[in-house]
C-alpha cells in the first residue's frame, strides 16, 4: 500500500508539472497571437472592426471554454469504486492502466478514500500471498519479544533471568558455607515488613535477595548448669549465636554497602534484625534472640561484604553465674 501511495503521488506530481508547463506554453502562444493581433492593428487601419470582433469572440470562447471545464471537472471528479481499482482478480498490467486513467482529481479522491479506509494499515494477507525473503511472525511470540525488549531499555529483567541472576551460584555458597559448624542448623523464617515503597520502583523490578542462614545452638555449662545436670541429662540447648549470609549478586551500585539495623520487639527478649541495600532488591528482617553481642573478631564476629555476599556472623556473650 505504501509502496502504491508513492508511485500515485509521483504520477500525480508529474501531472501537475506537465499541466503547469502546458498552461505556460499556451499562455505564451496566446501572448505572441496578441502581439501579432496589435502589430497587423497598426499595419492596416482600415480593418480596426475586424480584430475587436474576434477579440469579442475569443472572450466568448473563453467562457465558453470555462464552463467546458466546469462541467468536465465535474464528470471528472464524479465518485471512483476504489474496490475496482485494487480487485485482486485483475492482473497487474489491468490495474496499471485503470490507475494510469485516473486524472489528478480523481487521483487525489482515491488517495483520500485510500486514507480514510485503511488509514494506511497494513491489510491482513494469507501465508501463500507472502513474499519470498519476507519473515512471518506469531502475534503472540511478538508481543513476548517486544515486552522483553521494553523491559531491557527500562533496565529491567526478564522473570526467567532475574530468577537464573538472583540464584547464587557456587562461589557465592562455597563464601558463605566457610566456618560453618556441625551444631548448627538452618534458618530461614523471615518477618513480614510493611509495604515497601522505593522511589527506583518504576525503573527496576525489586525483588528480595536471597540467603543462606544458620544459627548455632548448644549447652552452657555454668556453674549453675554444672551443679544440676550432667552429660547423661544436659540442660536444654540455648542460641549462642547467628550466622547471615544475603546474596545480592545483581546489586547496580557495589560500592553500596548493605547495612542492618536492630529494632527491639514486643516481647524484650527477642529483636528484629533487618538487611538494607540499593536497587533492585528489598530489605529483608529476621527475628533474633536479644541478647548482647561479641564484637571481636577472634570471638568469631564477622561483617563484610564481598563477592556479592553480605556476611554478619556473630556469637553472644557468655555470662557467669554469679551466686
Amino acid at each position: 500500500m505504501e509502496h502504491q501511495c508513492k508511485s500515485f503521488l509521483s504520477r500525480k506530481r508529474l501531472r501537475e508539472n506537465h499541466n503547469k508547463v502546458m498552461r505556460n506554453q499556451l499562455l505564451r502562444i496566446r501572448e505572441d497571437n496578441r502581439r501579432d493581433i496589435q502589430s497587423a492593428t497598426e499595419n492596416m487601419p482600415i480593418m480596426m472592426e475586424t480584430p475587436q470582433v474576434k477579440r469579442i469572440k475569443s472572450e466568448e470562447d473563453e467562457e465558453e471554454d470555462d464552463d467546458d471545464d466546469e462541467k468536465l471537472s465535474k464528470k471528472v471528479r464524479r465518485k471512483i469504486d476504489v474496490k475496482s481499482l485494487d480487485d485482486p482478480e485483475l492482473d497487474e498490467q489491468e490495474r496499471e492502466r485503470k490507475w494510469r486513467a485516473l486524472t489528478e482529481d480523481q487521483l487525489e479522491d482515491v488517495t483520500l478514500e485510500l486514507y480514510r479506509l485503511g488509514s494506511f494499515s497494513p491489510p491482513y494477507n494469507s501465508f501463500d500471498d507472502t513474499m519470498p525473503g519476507i519473515e512471518v511472525v506469531d502475534a503472540q511470540s511478538d508481543m513476548v519479544s517486544l515486552m522483553a525488549k521494553r523491559s531491557r531499555n527500562r533496565g529491567e529483567v526478564p522473570t526467567s533471568s532475574a530468577q537464573a541472576s538472583s540464584a547464587p551460584d557456587s562461589r557465592m555458597l562455597a563464601i558463605a558455607r566457610q566456618g560453618m559448624e556441625g551444631d548448627e542448623s538452618m534458618f530461614s523464617v523471615e518477618e513480614q515488613l510493611e509495604t515497601q515503597k522505593h522511589l527506583w520502583s518504576d525503573k527496576y523490578r525489586p525483588r528480595k535477595p536471597t540467603y543462606l542462614n544458620r544459627v548455632q545452638t548448644g549447652f552452657d555449662w555454668n556453674k549453675y548448669n554444672q551443679t544440676h545436670y550432667d552429660q547423661d541429662n544436659p540442660p536444654p540447648k540455648i542460641v549462642q549465636g547467628y550466622k547471615f549470609n544475603i546474596f545480592y549478586p545483581d546489586l547496580l551500585d557495589v560500592t553500596q554497602t548493605p547495612t542492618f539495623t536492630i529494632t527491639p520487639c514486643d516481647d524484650k527478649d527477642f529483636a528484629i534484625i533487618r538487611f538494607k541495600s540499593g536497587p533492585p532488591y528489598e530489605d529483608i528482617a529476621f527475628k533474633v534472640v536479644n541478647r548482647e553481642w561479641e564484637t571481636l573478631h577472634k570471638n568469631g564476629y564477622k561483617c563484610q561484604f564481598q563477592n556479592g555476599v553480605f556476611q554478619l556472623w556473630f556469637m553472644f556473650k557468655k555470662y557467669r553465674y554469679r551466686r
